[in-house]
């Protein structure tokens, strides 16, 4: 049920009933054990029990984000048909008014059976568990639309993580969570659902559009519920600072054990402004803690110690490179911040371009290995051949370790994080590309940190067709609606330019870091 402050609060009764329910729909169906269950739900009670039930009685859930109303539905939903394709759902949850959208804009859902949430009645059923090395759910969370990759996790995966990440934490009977999270994300759906739930753990959640719309519900829950634990992205740290900060005084937030920072790059100046601005709401420095984590391994990897400040570094910034021991200075140079040391059962390793292990304090690629990895990507053996290697997973990340701690320093591949979304570039390039009037491959999409979001936020630069009649303000209008539909992300600058500008690599593809540096020394120069 929605409460006052836009937060839903359900009792584990009112939990288990949804759940039989859901269960006892699904058996009534006739789909088999380990069938796959795509759940499309807004924030609305049966959210969790359309999931729960499923895990507990054998099938495999996943949850599946809906359009917002900023979004176009057609561009929206025709952007999953290869999602639904790849992934044959034996069934799909969502309520009417988004079954009717999907098939408003021709969406095909194959041969699913369509579970509609506004019909769902009768009495419960009993569980009925696999065993515990069976798959238990997808997380979908990394990639976009039909790119998506399932990352497959069993029971027992998914216990070993919450065993070793309530030590982590100290998690105790009396914390309270508080969330905005969503919960196709992995940081929603483990820390904020999966894990309370299993520990029994009172949760406070809060829409994520009505937390978009008034981001001081967050702290107003948070004062209210006397939350103990939040998890948060780096942007969402810098979005409450910016717009709820000047109303610090109106909450007391000196009760939380933990401001969890994670999903992206946590920034040391973030928490600087966040410190800042709600110092006035009991806000500490030791409240603020790091943490390491991907759909591939559950959730945590790394977690920063409660009630000690993280520790911080300035490294010179040319001495990151894969390979190279970064370099400490005093003053200047690039500040870091440590997302934590392993938690129990976690082994790291950083890795060179053969997957060898290099020596301590060294920048490579993060390779992990621990008892809660996933077992493999769904309906994708080639690609899980590539990440787990013997048992290891490599991250394709970069960080280094000093002193045992973990400091990350971004993706080796084309990912670009925008509040807290994950983003394939050349993704964002084939939705661009298809757009009248854009040359076909000739986009290019970079991501570029800004201070004042806390944030990467994209940049994108395409060439006109010489051959079109359409001007630079129709293709930037197309360009903003087609990118927000499909990824429910708004380019921060959209630059329309003639016919070979771009500039190629030598084997003739289109290099995203210097053209990057070709816009920014142009623009620059005009401001001169």
């Amino acid at each position: 049920m929605i409460g006052e402050g836009g937060e839903s609060v359900l009792t584990w009764a009112d939990l288990e009933r949804d759940a039989r329910r859901f269960a006892a729909r699904y058996r009534a169906i006739g789909i088999p054990r380990g069938a796959e269950i795509l759940i499309f739900l807004r924030h609305v009670p049966e959210l969790y029990g359309a999931f729960f039930g499923a895990v507990l009685s054998g099938f495999v859930p996943s949850f599946m984000p809906c359009s917002s109303p900023r979004q176009n539905p057609a561009i929206y939903w025709s952007s999953h048909q290869t999602l639904l394709e790849r992934t044959e759902p034996s069934a799909i949850v969502a309520e009417r008014a988004t079954f009717a959208q999907m098939e408003g804009t021709g969406l095909r859902l194959g041969g699913a059976h369509r579970i509609v949430v506004e019909e769902l009645a009768g009495a419960g059923s009993s569980f009925d568990p696999p065993p515990s090395e069976a798959t238990a759910l997808l997380q979908h969370s990394s990639g976009t639309t039909g790119l998506k990759k399932g990352v497959a996790l069993s029971y027992d995966a998914i216990l070993a993580q919450i065993d070793a990440y309530r030590r982590a934490l100290a998690i105790e009977s009396d914390d309270v969570i508080v969330s905005w999270l969503p919960l196709y994300h992995d940081m929603g759906l483990i820390a904020c659902a999966v894990m309370p739930a299993f520990l029994g753990i009172p949760i406070v959640h809060i829409d994520p559009f009505f937390w978009v719309a008034r981001p001081a519900s967050l702290l107003d829950a948070i004062a209210r519920y006397r939350g103990t634990l939040a998890w948060l992205p780096n942007f969402g740290f810098e979005h409450l600072a910016r717009v709820a900060g000047r109303a610090a005084a109106d909450f007391d937030l000196s009760h939380v054990r933990a401001f969890v920072n994670c999903s992206e790059p946590c920034k040391p100046a973030t928490f600087d402004r966040f410190l800042a601005a709600f110092a006035a709401s009991g806000v500490r420095d030791a409240q603020l803690q790091c943490c390491y984590a991907m759909a591939e391994t559950v959730f945590a990897v790394t977690q920063t110690l409660p009630g000690a400040v993280p520790r911080r570094i300035r490294v010179a910034p040319d001495s990151v490179a894969r390979g190279r021991r970064p370099v400490l200075v005093e003053t200047g140079g690039l500040e870091m911040i440590e997302t934590g040391a392993a938690i129990d059962g976690v082994t790291l390793a950083i890795c060179d371009e053969a997957r060898d292990a290099l020596p301590d304090g060294t920048v490579g690629e993060i390779a992990i290995r621990a008892p809660f990895l996933f077992t493999h990507y769904n309906r994708d053996a080639a690609r899980t051949a590539e990440r787990l290697d013997g048992g290891t997973y490599f991250s394709r990340d970069v960080g280094f370790i000093r002193d045992g701690h973990l400091f990350v320093l971004g993706r080796i591949d084309d990912l670009i994080i925008v509040n807290g979304r994950n983003l394939y570039a050349h993704e964002v390039e084939a939705c661009i590309g298809a757009i009248a009037g854009v040359k076909p491959g000739r986009c290019v999409v970079v991501g570029s940190f800004d201070e004042r979001v806390g944030s990467e936020t994209l940049i994108v630069i395409c060439e006109r067709d010489r051959t079109s009649d359409r001007g630079a303000d129709d293709l930037i209008r197309d360009i903003v609606t087609a990118v927000h539909s499909v990824f429910e992300i708004t380019p921060r600058r959209v630059h329309v330019v003639d016919e070979g500008w771009l500039i190629k690599t030598t084997s003739g593809k289109i290099s995203r870091s210097e053209n990057l540096a070709r816009l920014m020394a142009e623009s620059a120069a005009g401001q001169a």
